[in-house]
């Protein structure tokens, strides 16, 4: 299963293995620094395969970040965020799973109170 993990990209997770479900076969993310590249390192130590989603400055200017985002929530079957709670691109992809149907697991980042899975952490 496509599990997309993002996150403020002032972040990171040493252990990011104890947050994806034991049924990922495949890491999807933005290819920034942060979270995404936790997810690319853990994809490169545990040879899981991973998809990345770079932003087209060329196509969509300004709004490019926002169109990659858009792509990844697209192709990931779930979504797992890590947010810092004022980081806007990651509470845009949240919510925007949540008006999409789609399964997100939100973490309070660093973690300041317990989080429940399927609802953003306030």
């Amino acid at each position: 299963m496509k599990i997309a993990v993002v996150g403020s990209r002032g972040l990171s997770v040493k252990d990011l293995a104890q947050y994806l479900p034991a049924y990922a076969t495949e890491l999807v993310s933005g290819g920034a620094k942060g979270i995404d590249a936790c997810a690319r390192e853990y994809a490169c130590q545990t040879g899981m395969k991973l998809t990345e989603f770079l932003p087209d400055y060329r196509r969509y200017g300004r709004a490019a970040p926002l169109h990659r985002n858009l792509e990844i929530i697209a192709y990931a079957d779930e979504v797992i965020a890590f947010w810092d709670g004022q980081s806007r691109g990651t509470r845009f992809v949240t919510g925007e799973c949540e008006r999409r149907g789609k399964k997100v697991t939100v973490y309070q980042w660093p973690p300041k109170i317990d989080c429940v899975q399927g609802r953003l952490c306030t």
